[in-house]
């Protein structure tokens, strides 16, 4: 029984590591720069963060490397494509955070970053494929197509 303990991590933080290649892979070809080093990684209580204006996404290397992509990656999205305006309402969001999350909300955010916050978290656990599905709804939408020449 040990041996299966043993066994099964390593495949563990494998599967993990390739679905953060699959989702690196994917921003890329969606024109995002995903850098895994930045001066404010040395920050302790830093994970990732979102180079603002830009079609950056640090991922520092601690903690869930994922999430933090698809975290700061949505970021990116509310900011470059919603442009600032929520994807999913507050009645939405709220029931899918938990009792952490709406803590951290209250306690580091002031009330009117709350719904981007919740938005950036929730997302972030979304399965790869939804996300990167809301992801190309939300900024094909943003982005205007040129007319057609006759």
């Amino acid at each position: 029984i040990l041996l299966g303990v043993v066994v099964l991590q390593p495949l563990g933080a494998n599967a993990r590591g390739n679905k953060l290649q699959e989702a690196i892979a994917a921003f890329e070809q969606r024109g995002f720069v995903i850098r895994r080093e930045h001066p404010r990684c040395t920050e302790p209580q830093l994970f990732g963060l979102y180079v603002r204006g830009w079609r950056e996404v640090v991922v520092c290397p601690r903690g869930n490397q994922l999430e933090t992509l698809l975290h700061e990656g949505w970021h990116a999205v509310q900011s470059l494509c919603l442009r600032e305006k929520p994807l999913l309402a507050l009645d939405t969001l709220l029931p899918r955070l938990g009792r952490r999350d709406r803590l951290e909300l209250q306690v580091l955010y002031r009330p009117e970053r709350w719904q981007r916050e919740a938005e950036a978290r929730v997302m972030a656990r979304e399965p790869l494929d939804r996300y990167l599905q809301a992801l190309d709804r939300s900024c094909t939408a943003a982005v205007p197509t040129a007319p057609k020449a006759n």
